[in-house]
């Protein structure tokens, strides 16, 4: 009875060594050719709390600034980035500077 036991249980770690091991090597690698560089970057979406977010497609109202730096130049330490949804998107948060929106005095 244990002789047919061990065969099955050599198969399954077999199989779960290449089912675990195969998407990790293969994840490691681009391929030639292709660089290595986040999707984020290919397609020109700023970085969270970079100086000049997309603010092109709104428009900015009074009291709203372009840029993060321009905004604490005349509000200090208490700039939040106002998205096209109209919420306040604190520093620190995954919304700030992505959206289209503007910068603001919080």
């Amino acid at each position: 009875m244990t002789s047919g036991l061990f065969p099955r249980l050599r198969l399954l770690g077999a199989v779960s060594l290449f089912c675990f091991a195969a998407p990790a090597v293969m994840a490691q690698s681009a391929p030639e050719g292709q660089s290595q560089t986040p999707p984020a970057a290919k397609t020109g979406e700023t970085k969270p709390g970079s100086q000049k977010p997309s603010a092109g497609t709104i428009k900015i109202p009074a009291g709203g600034y372009a840029t993060e730096g321009e905004a604490r130049s005349k509000c200090g330490s208490g700039v939040v980035w106002v998205g096209d949804d109209h919420f306040n998107h604190y520093p620190g948060s995954r919304e700030y500077g992505r959206k289209p929106g503007y910068f603001t005095c919080g």
